[in-house]
């Protein structure tokens, strides 16, 4: 190839490279503090590949985000500082957090965003809470925009300053396509409601409940463990009963990412017909029944704010009880509508949808965790009973779930990565 030829194409790689990285925005965040661990969500303008990693002596955490360019004002707990680097690549934001934690991530798709779940492994959490509420005017208003030195950026001698630039964005840009972006296993935690001594409803011919919930539950774990990008973990595996709180720390133990409780509803003798399949999300109202008992029971404090409830402050309880409310309402909301769209999509035509509730279920009171619960028919219902037991039908609900769970993760594109049904 001749040497100008030779220009020609590579001008046109790196146009191809620039146009196919649009830049744009890390438009805000928002947080939660729940009993040892702080969520911070990113929302970004549109899908990113990212890589984040900590660094020591002082202690924080890097987010490096390839392609964008701009970031807004970023809202964090005040004992939290954060430094924001730009370059030809991307974004990079520095988070420090001088604490003893450990880390999780990963990313969400529409509206594009990433998690960072911070673990915090002390208990001593006053100093930090009293800051959550410290003056305004002592924040600053702006970040301090810094450029941050990246060591691993590549360098070459004799190159002019455009040139210098140009290759270092095609080298940046080609080194996040080739290395995938790795994440850590995300958690869902299935709970199949009732068990053991505990039958749940008994529907036509007998048929009971708790049968019904740990068949689908199962059947969810299968297509979770065979996709291999999440960990599951089952409430229970088998015919034993499990209090409802121990169902929920369950998931606070394991770090889930997100919570499904799966049951089969009832009517009274008198409405046998009664039929559908319906989601439920934490609704307001309970929401703020749990501020409440926040704010009035040290029992019920001490299980969602640990050490923190022991604080006098009548004002920091309640910002604490805001933010323990906040994420875990608006993520359970947004999951219980992707479930609703696959139930309607997969077994839309076999059962009769009732689409989202929102109630005040004990398991979806989980501090910092999105949680629905799913009803997936009536089994006092002969026709839905019938359904229910069914293995096939059982698999469609399962596969319903599954879909839906890797749908808040991944997003449209989601239809690549599924497993096959069998």
């Amino acid at each position: 190839m001749s040497p100008k030829n030779l220009i020609s194409f590579s001008l046109l790689v790196f146009l191809f490279l620039w146009i196919d990285l649009p830049f744009g925005k890390v438009t805000g965040t928002r947080y939660g503090i729940y009993d040892g661990k702080i969520r911070i969500v990113f929302n970004l303008t549109r899908h990113r590949d990212f890589r984040v990693f900590t660094l020591e002596n002082p202690r924080r955490i890097v987010i490096d985000i390839y392609g964008e360019r701009k970031v807004s004002r970023l809202r964090l707990p005040s004992d939290m500082r954060y430094r924001v680097g730009k370059h030809p690549w991307g974004t990079r934001i520095v988070l420090y957090y001088e604490r003893s934690f450990s880390l999780k991530y990963f990313q969400l798709r529409e509206p594009d965003r990433i998690v960072l779940d911070i673990y915090r492994e002390d208990n001593d959490l006053y100093a930090e809470i009293v800051r959550i509420i410290g003056r305004e005017e002592e924040r600053s208003p702006e970040p301090k925009v810094v450029v941050i030195d990246d060591k691993k950026a590549p360098q070459k001698a004799k190159l002019t300053r455009t040139e210098e630039h140009k290759d270092e964005i095609a080298s940046i840009i080609e080194r996040a396509k080739s290395q995938p972006v790795i994440y850590e296993d995300k958690v869902i935690v299935v709970d199949a409601g009732h068990g053991g001594k505990d039958p749940g409803a008994i529907g036509h011919g007998g048929l009971k409940e708790k049968y019904i919930n740990l068949a689908i539950a199962k059947k969810v774990a299968e297509f979770l463990k065979r996709d291999g990008r999440f960990k599951v973990i089952l409430t229970r595996r088998g015919d034993y009963f499990i209090p409802l709180h121990k169902r929920s720390e369950i998931a606070l133990r394991n770090r889930a990412d997100l919570f499904i409780s799966i049951h089969s509803d009832a009517a009274p003798r008198r409405n046998p017909r009664a039929r559908g399949t319906q989601v439920f999300a934490l609704s307001y109202q309970r929401a703020v029944e749990k501020k409440r008992q926040i704010l009035n029971s040290r029992r019920y404090a001490r299980l969602v704010l640990g050490d923190a409830a022991d604080i006098r402050s009548g004002v920091v309880k309640r910002v604490l009880a805001d933010l323990a409310i906040d994420v875990t309402l608006t993520e359970s909301v947004y999951f219980a509508r992707l479930l609703s769209n696959e139930l309607k999509r997969v077994v839309g035509k076999d059962v009769f949808f009732k689409g989202i509730k929102r109630a005040g279920f004990a398991v979806l009171k989980t501090p910092g965790i999105p949680s629905v619960l799913v009803e997936t028919g009536f089994i006092t219902n002969p026709q839905e009973a019938r359904k229910l037991k069914s293995p096939e039908f059982q698999r469609k609900v399962a596969w319903s779930i599954y879909r839906a769970i890797v749908r808040y993760f991944y997003g449209e594109d989601f239809g690549q990565k599924l497993v096959k049904y069998e």
